[in-house]
């Protein structure tokens, strides 16, 4: 039974760039006493950094939860990737999809064969009701992924995804907004559905006019949100 399959299309929004498909921490969920006994019957699993972890069709159907490092979903069309979205401790997601699945750091899911986890909704209402929330969010980023991939230019959607960025994780310093990403030139492009090189000339771009500056391996500095908003369309 495939209740976590999500896909479709969605209205033209200029919404910035996300790159989680949900704002809800399923582990703090399920460390309730109420789910002592599903917590105990998720099994743990480890990769390493940069490993495959699940392709399209494979056989085993599982939900997995995120207990550490983080997990990249992404699409491979011909000879693209684009990313739909990074997951982090706490978020849910399963096997049985058209997308990749990639351990960014080293591992740790907790999983359970999809038919099972079914059956622990139906026996827990609230989780079936966070599930359902989770599944909603879901729906709506693969809607505003479309959309941008559909409707906006790479420049516009590099701009989106460091405007998120800064405003979810951005910490505030002396020169602006500090960033940090920890993703390689490779694994930004492919979030953006570009190129390495095209992604490298525009970052170089933003840098020259003064609206994004690198800091360090994986590091970025944004002087001002509203000129880097503006920089695609001058």
């Amino acid at each position: 039974m495939n209740f976590f399959h999500v896909w479709g299309g969605g209205r033209k929004e200029h919404k910035p760039m996300k790159t989680k498909f949900s704002s809800i921490n399923l582990l703090q969920e399920l460390n309730k006493p109420e789910f002592s006994d599903l917590l105990t019957e998720l099994i743990p699993r480890s990769y390493p950094k940069n490993s495959l972890i699940y392709t399209p069709g494979s056989d085993r159907d599982l939900v997995f939860i995120v207990k550490r490092g983080k997990v990249r979903i992404y699409l491979c069309m011909e000879d693209k990737e684009f990313s739909l979205a990074t997951l982090e401790p706490g978020d849910i997601y399963t096997t049985h999809t058209r997308a990749h699945v990639e351990a960014l750091d080293a591992v740790e899911l907790l999983t359970m064969p999809t038919e099972k986890f079914y059956h622990y909704t139906l026996r827990y209402p609230t989780l079936s009701r966070t599930v359902t929330r989770i599944l909603g969010e879901m729906l709506k980023q693969s809607f505003s992924i479309i959309d941008s991939l559909l409707f906006k230019d790479i420049c516009q959607r590099l701009t989106d995804f460091f405007v998120y960025e800064a405003q979810q994780r951005g910490q505030a310093g002396e020169n602006g907004v500090q960033v940090r990403l920890d993703l390689t030139m490779e694994q930004l492009a492919a979030i953006v559905g570009s190129s390495r090189q095209t992604v490298s000339t525009i970052v170089n771009d933003m840098s020259n006019a003064g609206v994004l500056h690198r800091q360090g391996r994986g590091g970025f500095v944004i002087p001002n949100l509203d000129l880097l908003k503006g920089h695609c369309h001058s």
